[in-house]
């Protein structure tokens, strides 16, 4: 896909000058979303011909080059990646941070110095991290998903041999299977924890907790599988989970992308995602957003919204 083959080529380029290195690489702690990210940087690490060495926050960093997992940990709501880039930070010879959202961490980032390279993966977080520490190396990509090679991971041997009783155990511990969401004709992937927006919406499934949480690289691959074998049922998608988005986008799935609570969805939207017709973002007619992303479509969120009892109509009918 064109698209992509460009969101790539920053990073791709970036990440040659490691070729033939031996690095360390810690990934970012997380949900099925974080599970691609570890995923799909490990296949950008491996296409660069850079030797890795998973391991967590307490090895011994000294003075070895460290790549740390993007995401979206390092801001005021979360600690973990705050702790880890701590752990390595005055031990290492050299620090990447792959492409994250920032917030706060005022002190953190003024305290970096030239052996740190921090990729953002909004504009926001890009000029956020650049105002506090004007003199370090800050770059601005898109979040390391973007780099899953979906065909290749769908067709994994390993993954079809054992991701089916992991993907069938996830969605029955939901109440829920693949045929059911195939038959809906929207489904809503809505989030059921502290970022969550929209709690007023009713979820199909809360996607990204089905398949447990960032573990080891086999693990997390299978993960992937599951997460994405369970999206590409869906006919069509509401959700405020931006991996569930970024997910859409690499499926070629028709998706409408809510905001989160601390507005990370619509920055991403806003650089990376509105740059794929199958996906739009709804924003809160409820709230002025400063900055908030122009839609280029019709809301399908706000043409089933328009008023509780009509959007709880459009639900109810969905889901018989």
């Amino acid at each position: 896909m064109p698209i992509l083959a460009a969101m790539r080529t920053d990073m791709e380029f970036f990440l040659k000058r490691f070729a033939g290195e031996r690095v360390l690489f810690v990934p970012n702690e997380g949900n099925v979303g974080d599970c691609l990210i570890f995923a799909s940087t490990l296949g950008a690490l491996s296409a660069a011909s850079i030797d890795v060495e998973i391991v967590n926050r307490r090895a011994d960093f000294r003075d070895r080059i460290v790549f740390l997992g993007g995401g979206g940990n390092l801001v005021g709501i979360y600690r973990g990646m705050r702790e880890t880039i701590e752990a390595c930070r005055d031990q290492s010879a050299q620090i990447i941070l792959l492409p994250h959202t920032v917030r706060s961490n005022v002190d953190l980032i003024r305290s970096l110095d030239n052996r740190m390279t921090i990729w953002s993966r909004d504009v926001r977080s890009f000029e956020h991290v650049h105002k506090l520490n004007p003199n370090l190396d800050c770059r601005l990509g898109h979040d390391m998903a973007f780099h899953c090679d979906v065909g290749k991971l769908l067709n994994d041997a390993e993954c079809n041999e054992f991701g089916p009783p992991m993907l069938r155990a996830g969605l029955e511990q939901h109440g829920t299977t693949l045929d059911r969401l195939c038959r809906l004709p929207v489904v809503r992937f809505m989030r059921t924890d502290r970022e969550a927006r929209f709690w007023r919406i009713d979820t199909d499934l809360d996607v990204s907790r089905a398949f447990g949480r960032v573990a080891d690289a086999r693990t997390s691959k299978l993960a992937s599988w599951c997460f994405l074998k369970t999206i590409s049922v869906a006919k069509r998608v509401v959700t405020d989970r931006l991996h569930v988005a970024i997910a859409c986008a690499l499926l070629q799935k028709e998706c409408e992308l809510l905001d989160n609570s601390y507005n990370k969805n619509r920055e991403i939207y806003a650089h990376s995602l509105c740059r794929f017709d199958t996906i739009s973002f709804a924003s809160d007619v409820e709230e002025n957003i400063e900055d908030q992303p122009l839609r280029r479509k019709k809301s399908l969120f706000a043409r089933v919204a328009r008023g509780t009892k009509r959007f709880r109509g459009f639900l109810g009918s969905a889901v018989q």
